[in-house]
């Protein structure tokens, strides 16, 4: 009896302690990921713009026709090769991707959609020498972080409209 009471308590203790997946409804997600500017198409999207290289992202595309906003960012890992060496893994990058989608309502107000993605690159050591490398991405579902990027992008309108951009 005391296996079984042992048992049951170790499963109990694993299982809440396993990661559990984030499930928001689409509703959530656009509320959380969604906010309108008091302000022109225009300087929404050169303040996201500006906003993206200051925090270090690579723009891979912007196209203002459609409103759509391409960044990235790769942080290195340094000790990757000796990490790996050591040990046959490594954590080589961690990478984040963001996406933006900048839509006016009318003349002065304009909407923005952001998608944030975060992930990791990672190597192996396989057979002969050869490295494998495997790249994860996945959404971030924390409100708290586009809370963020919308207050940055607020401040960066403003600082923008002082300085008559």
């Amino acid at each position: 009896m005391k296996r079984v009471i042992t048992l049951l308590i170790a499963v109990a203790v694993l299982s809440s302690c396993a990661t559990q997946m984030v499930t928001r409804t689409p509703a959530e997600v656009k509320m959380m990921t969604t906010k309108q500017f008091d302000s022109s198409q225009e300087m929404v999207f050169k303040s996201i713009i500006s906003l993206l290289q200051s925090e270090s992202y690579m723009v891979e595309r912007a196209d203002r026709e459609t409103g759509l906003i391409n960044a990235s960012k790769r942080i290195e890992n340094k000790n990757a090769a000796s990490q790996r060496f050591w040990t046959g893994t490594s954590k080589d990058a961690n990478t984040s991707k963001a996406m933006f989608y900048v839509e006016g309502v009318n003349d002065e107000v304009t909407e923005v959609k952001i998608s944030m993605y975060e992930g990791a690159e990672t190597s192996r050591n396989g057979y002969w020498g050869q490295v494998n490398k495997e790249n994860k991405e996945q959404m971030i579902y924390e409100p708290r972080v586009y809370q963020e990027w919308f207050q940055s992008l607020q401040a960066e309108i403003e600082r923008r409209k002082a300085l008559g951009r």
